[in-house]
């Protein structure tokens, strides 16, 4: 059995890796994933005399510290969830909308569960910004179990 745990470091994404790790039995390979933006293609946004508005090299820059800042949020959610690193995956998994990227790496790696914090916004930034949770309890190949954040 597969079981993605998607974290962004935050607290509620800590707690759901540590429900997630409590809940599911010994057997299970624990795949901690976080979304991290690709690398922007500097000409796309280019356009009439001012050209791009960053440079190949920045563009490089920002790519690499999304990754490293990635990387920590793995790390974070392993050391506070008490995931050990010996048997879990830590995946960092490239896209612009977390909740498509999420649902293509479940496809992906045939994922029996995908693990979620829920994350309390208001009604406005739920209709404005939408919600990764809502996408994923909609759309996921796979049954998600929503662990809800104590404040």
């Amino acid at each position: 059995m597969k079981a993605v745990i998607a974290t962004d470091g935050s607290p509620g994404a800590i707690e759901a890796a540590t429900s997630a790790r409590a809940l599911l039995h010994d057997g299970v390979q624990l795949m901690l994933v976080t979304v991290v933006p690709g690398r922007e293609d500097p000409m796309e946004s280019a356009g009439g005399f001012e050209g791009p508005a960053f440079t190949d090299e920045e563009a490089t820059e920002m790519a690499h510290e999304a990754a490293v800042a990635g990387q920590a949020a793995l790390e974070r959610t392993a050391e506070l969830g008490g995931i050990e690193l010996e048997g879990a995956t830590l995946q960092l998994v490239e896209g612009d909308d977390p909740a498509h990227a999420l649902c293509e790496f479940a496809v992906k790696v045939d994922a029996d569960v995908l693990v979620i914090g829920s994350s309390e916004k208001s009604f406005l930034r739920r209709l404005l910004v939408g919600s990764v949770m809502n996408h994923l309890v909609h759309h996921a190949p796979c049954p998600v179990l929503v662990v809800r954040h104590a404040d």
